[in-house]
């Protein structure tokens, strides 16, 4: 099955909190589709973050030789990454701060989460953006193999704190 990786729209809304909602559950939060929903619009419209998609395409092949791009496509959404902006007063250039990244589990081990990165850092790229920051559990060994993989590195020179307000 084939992927393609997109910014999403308002009228994705739904797909995206339905996915949003699965991620929250998978960090042990109660369901809450509502919820999701609401945070997602709030964000899309506000614009206060950016949502990439993961989109399943199923090419409904009917034998003829027109163009791929002329087929239409049946497709599901697999997964996301939601970034937020945020700026380094000492290089005075934005950044991005990568808080979700998520695939549905019926579409892992497929090189969704790695498109998704990629993606992410074409955005900051296309953005200007100085980096891309994000954090992760401790014992979340394998997600952090894939950071390091698409070039992250861990933190060394910097102490990461915390409030709860």
């Amino acid at each position: 099955m084939a992927y393609r990786i997109r910014r999403a729209e308002l009228g994705d809304i739904n797909e995206v909190a339905q996915l949003f909602n699965e991620y929250r559950m998978f960090y042990d939060q109660s369901t809450d589709r509502k919820g999701a929903n609401e945070f997602i619009r709030a964000r899309m419209l506000q614009k206060e973050s950016v949502i990439l998609i993961a989109e399943s395409e199923v090419n409904t092949d009917d034998g003829d030789e027109s163009s791929f791009e002329d087929k239409p496509l049946s497709s599901g959404f697999a997964g996301f990454v939601q970034l937020y902006p945020s700026f380094s007063s000492v290089s005075m250039r934005p950044i991005w701060v990568l808080n979700d990244l998520y695939v549905h589990s019926e579409h892992r081990q497929r090189g969704i989460a790695r498109k998704l990165l990629q993606a992410a850092r074409q955005c900051g790229q296309e953005s200007g953006a100085v980096r891309i920051m994000l954090s992760t559990a401790i014992s979340n060994k394998k997600a952090q193999a894939l950071y390091e993989s698409e070039g992250y590195t861990l933190d060394t020179g910097f102490m990461y704190y915390e409030l709860q307000v």
